[in-house]
């Protein structure tokens, strides 16, 4: 499996609890946007996805001071499983006051096999 490839980030999801979340169509990606586009003018653009060939893993960091940004692998998967290791990563010298909502969007080949999120901290 390869490596997830980053598709879109910013600094302003309207998500103010930390989420992850699997996209696999194109009405819950867009579900999305309405959310994070609400106090845009104008919006963020829906990215192009094909999701007969591709899913999205979807992260929120909810509410952040400082800059964050998850390290995103996937763990060795096996013939049922496949498990999505999301490694939040806080630069220690950070001195950042504002208020922000990070998303991230990671795109991967489609699979039938069962998803596992595990989330650690560093």
């Amino acid at each position: 499996m390869e490596k997830p490839i980053l598709v879109l980030e910013d600094n302003y999801s309207n998500i103010d609890s930390s989420q992850i979340s699997i996209i696999t169509d194109q009405k819950a990606l867009q579900k999305f946007f309405v959310q994070v586009n609400k106090t845009r003018k104008p919006g963020l653009p829906v990215p192009d996805i094909d999701f007969s060939k591709e899913m999205l893993i979807l992260i929120c960091a909810g509410e952040q001071h400082g800059k964050y940004e998850p390290n995103v692998t996937i763990l060795e998967p096996d013939a049922e499983n496949l498990t999505v290791d999301v490694e939040r990563k806080l630069p220690s010298d950070s001195v950042e006051t504002a208020m922000s909502t990070p998303f991230f969007l990671y795109k991967l080949p489609l699979t039938e096999k069962k998803i596992t999120i595990k989330k650690r901290d560093n």
